[in-house]
């Protein structure tokens, strides 16, 4: 009889926890040794396991270890390497770019640079699943097309040959010392090279590559080197674990262990949810449904769910949670968290980091090539001296942003702004910048890219930026960039003009993930991809949405998915079979889980991920609601913002809106039409406005607005009935079918001498001429058909005293007509105000034009715009004005005896 052998992989439930387990069995089995456990290796999927396993150890040791080893699969491969370093991926890349720069046919109209990362993360997984790509381009073509399932057609003869070629070419160019096949066969010779007395543990794993797994089953050995994973076989969450267990050829000896999912309301729940046969419709004993753990909130949008987060980390750390995970795919939202916690003060473990392109060292680098590319345009110069990078004089950098580019109007270009700067250290600093930039002028030769990185290093290290870059974490990194891109050019000759070099570069900037450095403390912030083996007081998983969780498909320029299969490349589905078994396994790390998701954009509708639906269907059928809406209102409450115990009226209260009493040096010696409609609408924003002068200033560069096109409409207006210098003359005559025509030429002649400096700097100009001149018919109806007036005046100012305030107005147009009677006009290139609103004191204008003249009989608003219609206030003008002079006499007696001025809090 033949004894079978014990096996080297064991299996134990996702509810178990893994790191305890696994070291309770090495001080088991290493008993006689300890405590020096030098001879083992733990071998583990990510970084943030080495940490909790050592805590574990040292624990149930009781006492100081010496060792184990513990590194991941990479370290492990590195650590034993006698071989030189492979090429860094930056360099694989430029080889490839390289290429087709020389053969740009391949692909024509794609980008080189983008094609080149593609093609090199397909080559290197390639490399890692172990696929050959020979010599014979057409039998590379015939496997593809067997995985087509299609008849042989040119385009795919055609890709298959250029991907095999350049695989090919690749391969020889780079030695096989692409970054894959070197760990490859480093990982290859590693275990092959153990001595007799270590001992080889791999603790956590879920996933292998092809070369992985050929070279773990190779050695795997009881005793020698054993394979402990967690998980199950059964079930559509088991697919992952036994897709595993057939690339190693292995059958796992499953553990039972406490904590079985028989014993746990998110084990029972998640086996019937997901098992392939019909679940268990039979009720769950009252003691599991009063232990259900999992909480699904649903939040109202990004901010919210970060605000939901938040408050379920600071309740966790009130309720005395030492170890909180935060688990998110969503790096925006563990940007926004990590800002949140911050201010909170709580520190926090961040493994999931953030795009390296959108640090502010970046930024500032940005700024500086947006400087060279636009000639110092005043935008990209001022972010560059407000980064923080650039050592620059407060008083200085005030001069020129106040002085010169918005009080004169000046757009950028480092001659103009030294020609009119008046700082002596303002213009110190612009010729510094100014020699700096002079380095970047190409000489007669085409540069190539080692010479324009060469460069900007030398400009960047000229500016002081460099040594400010090293002094910030992010900074350091992207030096380093820099640095790597500098020597990979070196050896790779890459010609590149001005905008390739910058595509470049912003690719390469792009491709980079910054990773804070981690501050010790009770919260974790981690991807899915590194929650092997984790348990933790608290868990929350974050951005649990169906774009996240599974996510969509990845979109590939090569092949499609049965392709990808074929070739033996991980596609869709086991990437879904893996984010399957890590979201049950991740369920059930936890005594209390949160689940939080929302929409991303405003206009769609939240929808949590389809497992998670599943899983809060089979709790209905239990009768059971997964679902928690207390944490979601908490989050919006003012109780629950951060505050410390300085704050007064602790716990934190709703900030007041700000109430002002105007100093008596700051009232209005006149009160116009605009600051009557201010004071009524918001009272702060009169005092901000008028009182304290405040204004949003326009930027050179930016087109006029709304307002500004009125400005110039009635500026057109008044010189069609006066005199104005500079314009051409007023058309003094009555309107009539006779001299119409002439009426509206001098129209079209007084808007192209208005609008002549607009159509020269400004595009929106001539939309405005255009707008303008199809509103003259209509117009001119209007004054043809108007009954004629004794006299009439364009601007004419009217004042009036009301206790201790001195009212005036500019009326557009002013008609005076034989009887005494006065009408008032005003033109609106906007929306007219709605009668309702005028009758009922909101809008006050012509009001307010009323309250200057008794003779005012009639007041209109004359719309210049295609859908208004014109309002006239006639019989209850004398009424309305009488009810607006009592409330402005009374609004006036209080603010001239300090009454506040609040803010209304009202957008309207």
């Amino acid at each position: 009889m033949t004894i079978p052998a014990p096996t080297p992989v064991f299996l134990l439930p996702p509810s178990v926890d893994l790191l305890d387990w696994g070291a309770g069995q090495l001080l088991e089995r290493h008993a006689p040794q300890l405590p020096d456990l030098s001879t083992v290796t733990v071998l583990v999927p990510a970084l943030p396991i080495v940490q909790p396993l050592r805590r574990e150890l040292a624990r149930r040791a009781g006492r100081g270890l010496l060792g184990p080893h513990i590194l991941t699969l990479a370290g492990f491969a590195n650590a034993r390497a006698s071989d030189g370093a492979p090429l860094g991926m930056l360099e694989c890349r430029l080889h490839l770019a390289e290429a087709l720069s020389r053969h740009r046919h391949f692909f024509p109209g794609q980008d080189s640079a983008r094609m080149a990362e593609a093609l090199f993360s397909l080559f290197e997984e390639l490399s890692a699943s172990n696929v050959d790509p020979g010599s014979d381009a057409a039998a590379f073509a015939a496997r593809l097309q067997n995985a087509y399932g299609a008849k042989p057609l040119a385009w795919l003869s055609r890709e298959a040959q250029i991907v095999q070629r350049l695989w090919q070419a690749f391969l020889e160019q780079t030695d096989r010392r692409n970054p894959a096949s070197v760990y490859r066969q480093r990982l290859k010779d590693a275990f092959n090279t153990l001595n007799g007395k270590e001992q080889i543990y791999l603790l956590g794993f879920d996933r292998f590559s092809r070369s992985e797994a050929g070279a773990i089953a190779e050695a795997l050995h009881p005793g020698r080197v054993e394979l402990w994973l967690q998980g199950r076989l059964e079930g559509h969450d088991g697919e992952a674990c036994r897709v595993l267990c057939q690339s190693l050829g292995v059958t796992p000896e499953q553990i039972c262990a406490v904590g079985s999912p028989s014993e746990n309301f998110p084990g029972r729940l998640l086996d019937a949810a997901f098992s392939e046969s019909a679940p268990d419709p039979a009720g769950l004993p009252q003691s599991v449904v009063e232990a259900c753990p999992l909480h699904l909130v649903e939040a109202t949008g990004p901010e919210h769910e970060a605000r939901c987060v938040d408050l379920a980390v600071r309740q966790a750390l009130l309720d005395g949670a030492r170890d909180i995970v935060v688990l998110t795919q969503d790096r925006r939202l563990a940007r926004r968290l990590r800002a949140l916690l911050e201010r909170a003060g709580v520190p926090l473990q961040d493994h999931v980091g953030w795009a390296l392109s959108t640090s502010r060292a970046a930024a500032a680098l940005n700024s500086w090539l947006d400087c060279l590319d636009s000639r110092f345009h005043f935008r990209p110069l001022l972010e560059l001296l407000k980064s923080g990078f650039v050592e620059i004089d407060p008083q200085a950098l005030q001069h020129l942003e106040r002085d010169l580019v918005y009080a004169k109007n000046i757009e950028g270009g480092l001659e103009i702004l030294l020609d009119v700067a008046q700082d002596e250290r303002l213009v110190g600093l612009l010729r510094k910048i100014q020699s700096v930039a002079a380095l970047n002028v190409p000489s007669n030769h085409k540069p190539d890219g080692q010479g324009r990185i060469r460069t900007l290093i030398k400009a960047l290290q000229e500016l002081g930026l460099w040594e400010r870059f090293r002094q910030d974490a992010a900074g350091v990194q992207l030096t380093q960039v820099l640095e790597q891109l500098h020597v990979a050019l070196r050896r790779v000759s890459l010609p590149l003009d001005a905008d390739g070099f910058r595509h470049l570069l912003d690719r390469t900037i792009e491709s980079e993930t910054f990773v804070p450095e981690s501050r010790h403390g009770p919260v974790r912030l981690l991807p899915l991809e590194q929650s092997q083996a984790l348990r933790c007081d608290v868990l929350i998983l974050a951005g649990a949405s169906r774009e996240r969780l599974p996510g969509t498909l990845p979109a590939d320029p090569f092949f499609n998915q049965t392709v990808r299969h074929e070739l033996g490349l991980p596609g869709w589905t086991e990437h879904r079979a893996w984010t399957l078994a890590r979201l049950c396994r991740v369920l059930q790390a936890a005594p209390r889980v949160w689940i939080t998701y929302a929409a991303e954009f405003p206009d769609e509708p939240a929808r949590p991920s389809p497992w998670l639906e599943a899983l809060e269907m089979q709790a209905q059928a239990w009768n059971i609601s997964l679902r928690n809406s207390e944490l979601a209102h908490l989050a919006d409450h003012p109780g629950t913002e951060v505050a410390t115990s300085a704050t007064p009226g602790w716990p934190a209260v709703p900030l007041p809106h700000p109430a002002p009493a105007a100093p008596p040096d700051l009232l209005l010696a006149e009160l116009s039409a605009s600051a009557h409609q201010s004071l009524l609408d918001c009272p702060y924003r009169f005092y901000a406005g008028k009182l304290l002068g405040l204004r949003s200033e326009q930027a050179p560069d930016e087109d006029p607005d709304r307002s500004d096109y009125g400005t110039r409409v009635h500026r057109i207006l008044q010189a069609f009935t006066e005199p104005l210098a500079g314009l051409p003359a007023p058309f003094t005559e009555r309107i009539t079918v006779a001299n119409r025509a002439q009426a509206q030429a001098r129209f079209e002649e007084l808007a192209e001498a208005v609008f002549a400096r607009d159509l020269r700097t400004h595009t929106l100009a001539l939309s405005w001429t255009t707008e303008f001149r199809a509103s003259i018919p209509k117009l001119l109806d209007w004054l043809e058909q108007r009954p004629a007036p004794g006299t009439v005046q364009a601007e004419a100012k009217l004042e009036q005293i009301l206790g201790p305030a001195h009212l005036v107005g500019r009326p557009d147009r002013l008609e005076t007509y034989a009887d005494g009677t006065v009408t008032v006009v005003d033109y609106k290139t906007g929306r007219v105000p709605k009668k309702a609103d005028v009758e009922a004191g909101e809008d006050v204008q012509l009001l307010h034009y009323a309250l200057l003249d008794e003779r005012i009989r009639s007041a209109e608003y004359l719309p210049l715009r295609d859908g208004e219609k014109a309002l006239m206030l006639t019989e209850p003008l004398e009424a309305l004005r009488d009810e607006v002079r009592q409330r402005l006499e009374s609004v006036l007696a209080r603010l001239y005896t300090g009454a506040a001025l609040p803010a209304q809090g009202d957008e309207n």
